[in-house]
């Protein structure tokens, strides 16, 4: 979430606009390569957005490179009991974040009371990539407003994944400005291999925002079991079309995320051990006030606790949320380092129930 978008949005002339509160799930063909349908050799499930919103969507798409999948870490073990798995959501501030400092605190056990952590899943949003992968700005296209790095040779998700041995499932939701080649999105980035990956096009509002799913295996009491976890970023802003001030987009956002999760094709894929929501809500009136925060808060009933501290200059932003198996509770606390992004990263744990 960036101060000088909610002062450029602020600017806009206001008309009318229509943000849809549930997704269309069919998949049609799309003009836009972004949505990749094959990756390393695995199918990745696409639901795109309505279709009141598809020309918008594919002027967005069209301006990204394809996703990022690395499916298999450097170094496979077997999968972690489900209590020794961390689970960390962290919006990263583009280039300014330094994922390398974050995954050495966490191997350390630096964030885990001086455990080291093996095993590990980071949620990341504002996640960005730059290179020949970003295709040249095509005339009909649709950007967002450039964030220049302070670093324009920092590494990327790409190179972040390679050097730190992860894992990695990267999908670009818009162009980071018209002149430089590179786009931002979300990821998730891990010590275990990644199963299952799909994106889901969100309502569009402001812009085209694209949450990203996979799983991962974990041991339980019942055996090697999937967990999904979900990498969300919320608009803060409405369309520049509307009264934004007035319409807030994140409950209908949200609402298409928690019908993605209650469909059968979904249920068919099989989470036995549970659903992570984690991500950047741009909460940005009231926190966990808002309706987006209580329709998810509703959904999670495995959050045993939560940190609710703020988590960036403008309120609570960031959060985990749980739905897992019975038996098992979660918690979540802020951490007290930002490691070079805007944002503070909130981290989880998993207990088993007495």
């Amino acid at each position: 979430m960036r101060i000088l978008s909610l002062a450029l949005a602020c600017a806009c002339v206001a008309l009318s606009c229509d943000s849809r509160a549930t997704a269309d799930f069919e998949q049609p063909g799309s003009p836009c390569l972004a949505r990749s349908a094959t990756l390393d050799g695995q199918a990745v499930t696409w639901h795109q957005g309505s279709a009141n919103d598809a020309v918008q969507l594919d002027r967005w798409c069209r301006a990204v490179g394809p996703p990022i999948l690395v499916t298999r870490p450097a170094l496979t073990l077997s999968p972690p009991a489900l209590e020794d798995l961390v689970v960390v959501s962290w919006n990263a501030h583009l280039a300014e974040g330094r994922l390398p400092e974050l995954v050495r605190a966490l191997r350390m056990g630096a964030l885990t009371k001086g455990m080291p952590v093996n095993h590990f899943v980071v949620l990341i949003q504002e996640a960005y990539r730059r290179g020949a992968d970003v295709p040249d700005f095509p005339d009909d296209a649709r950007t967002a407003f450039g964030i220049v790095p302070n670093d324009p040779y920092g590494p990327d998700a790409r190179a972040d994944a390679k050097s730190l041995g992860l894992s990695a499932w990267y999908v670009p939701s818009m162009r980071n400005g018209r002149e430089m080649r590179e786009d931002r999105g979300s990821a998730i980035v891990s010590t275990e291999p990644l199963l299952d990956p799909r994106a889901l096009e969100l309502p569009l509002a402001r812009q085209r925002r694209v949450t990203v799913g996979a799983a991962v295996n974990v041991r339980t009491g019942n055996g090697i079991e999937k967990l999904v976890l979900l990498s969300v970023h919320l608009e803060p802003v409405s369309s520049p079309r509307s009264l934004w001030i007035f319409h807030n987009p994140r409950e209908g956002q949200v609402r298409s995320i928690l019908s993605l999760l209650a469909m059968p094709a979904f249920a068919a894929h099989g989470a036995p051990a549970g659903v992570v929501i984690g991500g950047d809500l741009n909460t940005v009136r009231s926190g966990d006030g808002e309706r987006a925060y209580d329709l998810v808060r509703g959904w999670s009933t495995s959050l045993a606790s939560e940190d609710r501290r703020r988590t960036h200059l403008m309120g609570r932003l960031d959060y985990l949320f749980f739905r897992l198996a019975n038996g098992w509770t979660a918690h979540t606390r802020r951490l007290d380092e930002r490691f070079g992004s805007d944002h503070y990263p909130v981290i989880g744990r998993f207990t088993a129930s007495q």
